[in-house]
């Protein structure tokens, strides 16, 4: 193995694995100590900043009950989920179904509502008798408009007819 200056590779390697090792467990035990301590939780197997020990099961379960007794500080060790009957299981689960198929119930109109009908359900205004009365005047209005100019087109002289368009039938050399 090479050595530098440091030492063999392995060597530093190990020392640096070591150090970090310690770093690591140091910051654990003084997160842990601060923790428990907000909560109040006096701790049964401390550990200390040098050791690599990490913290004890119980020390963890302690702390996972009372963070959950933080959270929620309206269920008593009275309402432990182990005390529940079958009867009491059964009920909690009914009703929560049913709680459910409301909740879909809701989301489903919300979702014809909002999304479907507007999208693919389109209903068309039926038109009312004054806007159906209008429609037919502005449609015989156009019809009219354009027998007029019609019958302006077939009113005109041949003389004149031919004049307009006679550059267009004589095209000569450029056609």
């Amino acid at each position: 193995m090479p050595t530098g200056q440091f030492g063999s590779f392995e060597d530093v390697f190990e020392q640096g694995a070591s150090s970090a090792k310690q770093a690591v467990a140091g910051q654990v035990a003084q997160t842990v100590k601060a923790t428990t301590s907000q909560l109040g939780i006096s701790q049964t197997n401390p550990t200390s900043d040098t050791s690599a020990t990490p913290p004890s099961e119980t020390a963890m379960i302690e702390l996972g009950a009372a963070q959950k007794q933080q959270a929620d500080p309206s269920q008593s060790p009275q309402d432990d989920p182990s005390a529940l009957t079958p009867q009491m299981i059964e009920g909690e689960q009914i009703e929560r179904k049913q709680k459910l198929a409301i909740a879909r119930q809701r989301l489903q109109q919300l979702h014809n509502q909002v999304y479907y009908d507007p999208t693919f359900n389109r209903r068309r205004k039926e038109p009312t008798t004054q806007e159906r009365l209008e429609q037919e005047k502005q449609q015989a209005e156009q019809k009219k408009m354009e027998d007029i100019q019609e019958q302006k087109k077939k009113d005109e002289p041949i003389a004149l007819n031919r004049a307009k368009r006679g550059t267009e039938m004589n095209r000569g050399a450029s056609g």
